[in-house]
């Protein structure tokens, strides 16, 4: 029976990853009804006419409305003032220095030092044009099975397509 991917299969996750899940979810939820508050409030408004017209009309609270919008606009004309700034600065800072450089590969010992296993372990993986990797709880690679050898696929076949297949499991 082939064993299902963790990707499709939710249920084989640590508890502490669903709690931690969970907790992300219900938060972002409550950030955005919180987004949505003043247009609710702003609906209720609108609803419920007379007590809009009394607050708005009647007890000048447009007035502080106007003063809100100012307030308002003053904050969003700062932060988009800051940002240009920021641009203008960087701007003049990085001109004519070229910092997108590509980073060079990793060493095989660094690759060792990352994947927990030795070298030479590395180098045999690098061999399959196909394979299974196992993960550990923690994402930590436990092993690694060839499904087939690229020596043999180009032994048997002429090689025109070299793409490499990766099953996660």
């Amino acid at each position: 029976m082939k064993t299902p991917l963790i990707i499709e299969r939710p249920d084989l996750q640590a508890w502490q990853q669903k709690a931690l899940f969970s907790a992300l979810t219900a938060a972002f939820w409550i950030a955005w009804v919180f987004l949505w508050l003043p247009l609710v409030t702003l609906g209720g408004w609108l609803f419920f006419g007379y007590q809009f017209r009394f607050h708005m009309v009647e007890l000048n609270g447009y007035a502080r409305f106007l003063n809100v919008l100012m307030v308002y606009a003053i904050v969003i004309a700062v932060m988009g003032g800051a940002l240009m700034l920021w641009a203008v600065y960087n701007h003049i800072r990085f001109r004519g220095v070229d910092r997108r450089k590509e980073t060079p590969p990793p060493t095989d010992h660094e690759m060792g030092d990352w994947a927990r296993h030795p070298v030479e372990v590395m180098a045999q993986w690098r061999e399959f044009s196909v394979m299974t990797v196992h993960h550990d709880a923690q994402g930590s690679i436990c092993r690694v099975e060839p499904a087939l050898n690229l020596r043999n696929i180009e032994a048997a076949t002429k090689p025109t397509d070299n793409r490499r297949l990766l099953r996660v499991v």
